[in-house]
This record gives C-alpha cells, structure tokens and sequence, in this order.
C-alpha cells in the first residue's frame, strides 16, 4: 500500500470513539480559536475582498457567507473562510509547518455545513486535517535550498516552510471524510490537489516589501482547490493516488532533497503529534513578536506606564526579523501591520486593545501610532552583543525619574490557557454576535460532540434578514 493511500484510509476510516480525550479537548479549542479569527477577519480589507469575490463566484445555495446573508457554493465559502481566517495573521501555529490551520481547516468547514455533519464528525475531521498537516510536512526534507541569504550578515537563513502547498492533502483527505468519500476515493481527492498545489513562494515574500495581501500564500485559493477536488472525486474524477509516493513524487516537484514517509505512517492513528506542536497567538501579528509582546504588556501594565511616560523601548528578536518586511515603517495596509515590529510595538505600548481593532482602517491611519514608532529599536539575535540585552527594554520617566525596566526568557503569559481562547473568541467575534450568541457559541463548542448538525451553529455567522452592503 502507498503512503497516499494508507492516509486516505486512515482518514476514511478513524472514528470519533478512536481519538484520545487530550486530543478532542485540543481539536475543540482549536476550532473555537480559529473560527473567532474567522470572524474577526471580516471587517478587514482582506476579508471583505474576500467575501466580494466569493459572492461574484456565486455556485448553488448550499451554505452561508460568513458575515453577510447570502448563500454561496461549497466551494466560495471554503475560499472565503480560508482567506478571512489568515487576514489578522492571528490563527494558532502548527509546526511544522507553522500557519496550517487556514489551508487545512477552510475546506473542511466548508463540507461540514453543506452535508450538516455531527459534532463528532467535525472533531474527526479537524484532528485528521492538522495531524496530517504536521506529519506531511516533517516529512520533507529541504535541505538549503530554500534559504534566503543575508548578504550585509554573511549568512543564509532557513525558514519553517518554504511553502504552504504541502497543506494540500490534509484539508483534502478531512474534507473528503466529511463529504462521505471511501478511501479509495479519497485518495484520488488528494491527488488532484497534490497536482494543483502552489509552489513554494516564502522565500519571496519574506523578501518582498511592501508585503502583498496574498502574503505567504493564499488560504482560500488553496481551500478553494482542496474542495473542487474532492467533490470531483464524489463525482468519479481520478487522481494520483500515489502522488506523495516514488522519484517523482510530491515531495520532488515540491523542492524537497529527500522526504522521511515513515514520518507520516509511524503511529498514525495510534499517536496523535499535532497537540503537542500547535501555539495559540495572544496578539493579532506574526508570530515572531508574540513572547516579546508579552513582557512589554506586563512591563507597561505592572508599572502603570502610560504612552506619554515612555521614551524608547528596544525590542530583541529572533534573526527572520533581520527580513525587511519586519523593519518597515511605512505601514499603509493590515498586512503590512501584522510583520511591522515598530507598527505592532507601538500599538501594545499605546494599549490599544488586543482584537481585530488593531488592523481596522482607524487604526493603521492613526497618526498618534505612527509618530510613536520613533521611539521603537528592534535588534536582533545576529547584532553585536545581542546575547547580552533582554527581549524587551523599556525606558520610562516615572514622576520626574528616569528607569529602564527589562524582561527576558519565556514570558509567563505566552501559553494561553483556556480562558484566555475564551475571552480572545469573544472580542474577535463581538461585531458580528451579540453577546448572548457569543456565549451560545462557547457553549456549543465546549459541548460540540454533542451537536448533531454543525449547520446549526454556523448560522450565527451569517446576517439573517439583515441588508449586506458589499
């Protein structure tokens, strides 16, 4: 048996009965996370192209677009799900590859509400996505030749993943199980997105600026693909079902020197990795700056340290800040705000609240936010004494005295715990719900293996009987 197709039968064939309690628990919150970013996204420029693009697409009615009262395809909501849970750059981390979630989630949502599946089946679906993701993607060996070189540093960088295409078979193989595909015809699914998957094109855009809104690639192109295929494959459309195996396999055309298969079949089912490898972001910005964040807000909140008091802070991080797009000062879009170390600095040291409303169009205009950049410094790991300088340093004048204060290491605040998911969900998701649909939404999730059509929740995110102005 290929290594395709023995993970399409452990895709068609898990049960929810199979998976331990850690990982139900995890796959829970995980959802719930990435769904409040997906309606956090709505009100940016990304998400509302996005939602424009999916209704001009169209498709038969068969679900809802998230944040307005229309109907679309399966496919249109898998695209614009994809792409309004990447807008805020705020989704969990798994790693490798890093920011799976958006490519392997979408479709699988997608599925879940036109065929109006159980909780249970949901939880499946999303376990298999994200194992798969992590399995597939520690399998490929890369070697150097995707490194970007730092020519002013002398030295080449390697980076989490060249490229998000690898996500492919992962939202495939969960979407396909959730539209009911055996494993036979799942297996063809993920050959058909294997064939369509993106090239590897990080390497460009950590290199590029100004950053586009395709950022490192798109999620709701590559959900958009994931799900044409393996409705295609319902259809009787064929597809290589040895794409991951042999020479010329996937990981091949991928760039890869060589790939580790055993990476992904050892304990498949049996040992569940991906809980273990995925991180929860505090803040809505690349995740490079998060632990960093978190010693500035506990400095600035410990010490009651407003904007005005302070008159530098020097920010340490790791050398991929080296990259231009986290040096830039000119921030005009969203995107561009999520990698501006000074933007994302300023905004913390300014307090403004920690929500979509650090990428609203108010915000990334604010003249107050801007001028405070000035008195940000980023170093990094590859400076001249770098060893020696905490992660963040604050120099304040505090009734009429002037002090430094400084925090290093792993910030206690940098794991999330479950309230703190909670309270994140609710100020991503108060434009669009109530509170008391906030607090039904928890609920559910918290209970989701005991919701038997997942439809029934999804209907929060869309304007029932309201006008949309697109």
């Amino acid at each position: 048996m290929s290594v395709t197709e023995e993970i399409a039968r452990f895709a068609a064939e898990i049960q929810y009965d199979n998976l331990p309690p850690f990982v139900v628990s995890e796959t829970k919150k995980l959802l719930l996370d990435s769904i409040g970013c997906t309606i956090g996204g709505i009100k940016t420029q990304k998400g509302e192209i996005a939602i424009k693009l999916a209704l001009v697409l169209g498709g038969q009615a068969e679900n809802g677009l998230w944040g307005t009262s229309y109907k679309v395809g399966a496919a249109q909501s898998a695209y614009a799900i994809g792409e309004l849970m990447n807008a805020l750059d705020y989704e969990s981390l798994l790693s490798p590859p890093a920011h799976a979630t958006p490519y392997v989630l979408a479709a699988p949502l997608a599925i879940a509400e036109m065929k109006k599946v159980s909780g249970k089946e949901l939880i499946v679906a999303t376990a298999i996505a994200h194992e798969l993701a992590t399995r597939i993607a520690s399998a490929m060996i890369f070697g150097r030749r995707f490194s970007v070189e730092l020519a002013e540093r002398g030295i080449a960088m390697s980076l989490p993943t060249p490229g998000y295409g690898v996500c492919a078979f992962g939202g495939a193989a969960a979407a396909g199980r959730l539209l009911g595909l055996d494993a036979l015809r799942i297996a063809h699914a993920m050959g058909i997105a294997g064939y369509n998957a993106p090239v590897p094109m990080v390497g460009k855009f950590v290199t590029t600026v100004p950053v586009s809104d395709a950022k490192y690639m798109s999620s709701g192109f590559l959900s958009l693909a994931q799900t044409v295929a393996v409705i295609s494959a319902d259809m009787g459309s064929t597809g290589d079902i040895e794409v991951l195996d042999g020479d010329q396999g996937f990981w091949r055309a991928f760039g890869c020197d060589k790939w580790m298969p055993e990476y992904i079949t050892s304990g498949l089912g049996n040992k569940w990795v991906f809980t273990d490898r995925l991180f929860y972001k505090r803040y809505p910005c690349c995740g490079v700056m998060q632990n960093a964040l978190c010693h500035l807000e506990e400095i600035i909140t410990t010490n009651d340290i407003l904007p005005d008091d302070i008159m530098r802070i020097t920010v340490k991080l790791n050398s991929l800040a080296d990259l231009p797009l986290w040096k830039t000062r000119d921030v005009k879009t969203h995107i561009q705000a999520q990698f501006s170390v000074p933007f994302v600095f300023s905004l913390a040291a300014n307090r403004i609240e920690t929500s979509p409303f650090w990428q609203i169009k108010e915000t990334i205009e604010d003249r107050r936010i801007h001028e405070f950049m000035k008195k940000i410094s980023l170093i990094t790991d590859l400076d001249d004494k770098s060893g020696i300088r905490p992660e963040v340093e604050v120099t304040a004048i505090k009734e009429a005295n002037k002090k430094t204060y400084f925090k290093s290491g792993i910030s206690k605040k940098y794991e999330m715990t479950d309230d703190d998911i909670t309270d994140k969900f609710r100020r991503n998701t108060r434009l669009l719900l109530d509170e008391k649909q906030v607090e039904k939404v928890i609920k559910d999730f918290k209970n989701l293996e005991d919701i038997g059509d997942v439809s029934d929740i999804f209907k929060y995110f869309t304007k029932t009987g309201q006008g949309d102005k697109l």
